[in-house]
């Protein structure tokens, strides 16, 4: 309630009295105050509202960090490596590696990253082992999204495509998710399958649903990562 709602409650009586009123004010001010600040924390700490510092403590309850480690590349001197402008680590230009020298670095997801992370770490952390939570858990992050269990137990190590059309995802989603995919069956290979031309349905024969398409709609999936 604002302040105005708590002396709308003064009796007849003594609303016309200056002084009353304005010590009412003073002594209610701070709780309603305080009362909206508590409205303001249910938004501030919701995982679809919550941005930086808040939406880490979201990560904390949660289960995970907004901190990756990523390799270090193209610093290090490495032997027969292939030739790349980029990297440059091979004879008189890359550096030789001390014993006590990093391999990897830290570094920070973005908001938005880190938000559909957490929002599939959070699905994980209840999930009741079926096909069908961990279909609506990535559909919840990554709308459109189809699952196909490939059956393939007679060929040693079970697998399953996650196929995501018409979203491209960054290299740090990317890195999250290979470093600790969130929600999978135990032992079971996970495909993230992504359109190779992006903002449009996966290619399939004579299918149209939607995240699948024919000819001169849909493009060719392509494997981004493996988990």
């Amino acid at each position: 309630m604002m302040l105005a709602d708590y002396l709308g409650l003064i009796p007849p009586a003594n609303a016309g009295k200056p002084r009353f009123v304005n010590m009412l004010a003073a002594l209610l001010q701070p709780l309603a105050d305080a009362q909206d600040m508590l409205y303001a924390l249910t938004a501030e700490f919701d995982l679809d509202t919550a941005v930086g510092v808040q939406l880490d403590q979201v990560g904390q309850w949660i289960g995970r960090s907004r901190y990756l480690e990523v390799p270090i590349t193209g610093v290090y001197f490495t032997l027969h490596a292939p030739a790349d402008a980029v990297l440059r680590d091979g004879f008189d230009q890359g550096v030789w590696m001390q014993g006590f020298d990093p391999t990897v670095k830290i570094v920070a997801m973005d908001d938005e990253s880190y938000r559909k992370i957490l929002k599939l770490q959070a699905i994980a952390n209840q999930w009741d082992g079926t096909l069908q939570q961990i279909l609506d858990a990535f559909n919840n992050v990554f709308p459109g999204v189809v699952i196909q269990d490939k059956g393939d137990v007679a060929g040693g190590l079970m697998s399953m495509d996650v196929l995501i059309p018409g979203i491209e995802m960054s290299s740090l989603l990317l890195a999250a998710l290979e470093q600790d995919f969130p929600i999978k069956p135990a032992g079971v290979l996970v495909n993230i399958i992504e359109s190779s031309v992006s903002a449009t349905p996966l290619f399939g024969f004579d299918i149209d649903t939607g995240p699948i398409q024919g000819f001169d709609h849909g493009s060719w999936g392509i494997i981004i990562m493996s988990a």
